[in-house]
């Protein structure tokens, strides 16, 4: 028989799945009652009595603690649980509020068997920290979306464009240029500049690209959804034509940016939580469900043929 996950627990129970996972743990925040309903259903369905007897058998506790930042992408953890429970592991999410609590109390303790952290730049002692927990941590910050520019460039090249400019968040690297190049667009090194997350430093890379005297770009890629709108800003406060003069790509395809009409590449982040993910489950010797191809163009508002440019 199919052993019961999580997820059918909750849904028999009529609960999340994080109330599940805080009643079997005796974590707070779950009522008495709760408590005993949830632990009814879940002894019912045979699900704590199988991970119990999994966790003695074989050292593992088949759960993995997510990190994530207060108001951290939604779409970004969901690409992480979708990836680690179709592996059959539970999540156990620890949103950062008050890090200096949670680095001192470290609640993961012997109930993970990793970690995933999600848009949470961890300074050294945090890390540290965490490496005295004794399983591996993978971080999605260090998967950076070349992925979602293939798309974003192919997508171009088949409109005609050749002359494509890239701005960059400032922690990025060159290897995005090699992206480029394969598709058989042309580079020049005062096309790829690097800006801070904002919509000011969208604006500060328009100014940059069109105010410097030489050939223009006809299309503009920007890795952050602020600076996306900050680029389309500018543009229209300029005179240029959105986008007959010039196309927008983002790569971040968060709602605000789809809202105002730019062309997005949808699933980056999502896949980026996959993929961070799998990562750590490959580590755990875990055969993890394929994440690829999860990214796809989005046919926007930003995007059209390069408007009479030869």
């Amino acid at each position: 028989m199919e052993l019961a996950s999580m997820s059918d627990v909750a849904r028999a129970a009529g609960v999340s799945a994080a109330t599940v996972s805080r009643a079997l743990r005796g974590e707070p925040g779950v009522s008495d009652a709760t408590r005993r309903y949830v632990t009814e259903v879940a002894e019912r369905m045979r699900y704590a009595i199988a991970r119990d007897a999994s966790s003695l058998a074989g050292g593992r506790r088949y759960a993995v603690g997510v990190l994530t930042a207060e108001g951290g992408r939604g779409d970004l953890l969901a690409g992480a649980e979708a990836a680690l429970r179709d592996a059959g592991y539970d999540v156990l999410l620890y949103v950062l509020r008050d890090r200096a609590a949670f680095f001192e109390r470290l609640p993961p303790a012997r109930r993970v068997d990793g970690l995933v952290a999600l848009g949470v730049t961890l300074s050294a002692d945090e890390t540290g920290a965490l490496a005295g927990l004794d399983v591996p941590l993978v971080e999605a910050g260090q998967d950076d979306p070349h992925d979602a520019l293939r798309v974003a460039a192919d997508h171009l090249v088949s409109l005609g464009h050749r002359d494509v400019a890239l701005v960059l968040t400032e922690d990025a690297d060159e290897s995005y240029d090699d992206v480029l190049v394969a598709a058989g667009l042309a580079t020049r090194p005062e096309w790829t500049l690097w800006s801070s997350p904002t919509v000011a430093g969208g604006e500060q890379a328009v100014e940059v690209l069109f105010d410097g005297g030489g050939r223009p770009p006809t299309a503009i890629v920007t890795a952050h959804a602020a600076v996306a709108i900050g680029v389309l800003l500018r543009l229209r406060r300029d005179g240029r034509d959105v986008p007959r003069d010039v196309s927008i790509v983002s790569l971040d395809d968060c709602e605000l940016v789809r809202t105002v009409g730019v062309t997005a590449v949808e699933g980056a982040w999502r896949d980026r939580g996959a993929r961070a993910a799998t990562s750590l489950l490959t580590t755990l010797g875990v055969r993890a469900p394929d994440t690829a191809a999860t990214v796809r163009s989005l046919v926007g508002g930003s995007v059209a043929v390069p408007g009479g440019r030869v």
